[in-house]
């Protein structure tokens, strides 16, 4: 990997997790492969993962798609 493939994969996994993040969860470890990185909520198991280098980045996952339920159950129980 290039230094300018890992700067923006470091930059597409901080984006990433500010999405997640917004949606109350809180990633993992990031495990890359070839060409994407995942990582998964560690309270609620969603997925999230983020694909390089192309022409244009993606990121996909229910971590996008919904927010935690850990963090919902927790709201309802309070």
């Amino acid at each position: 990997m290039t230094a300018a493939t890992a700067d923006q994969l470091a930059a597409l996994k901080r984006i990433a997790s500010f999405s997640a993040k917004i949606r109350g969860h809180e990633l993992g470890t990031w495990h890359s492969a070839e060409n994407f990185a995942q990582a998964s909520c560690i309270r609620c198991g969603a997925a999230l993962r983020v694909y390089f280098p192309s022409l244009q980045p993606e990121m996909e996952g229910t971590a996008l798609e919904r927010t935690c339920e850990s963090q919902a159950a927790a709201g309802r129980a309070a």
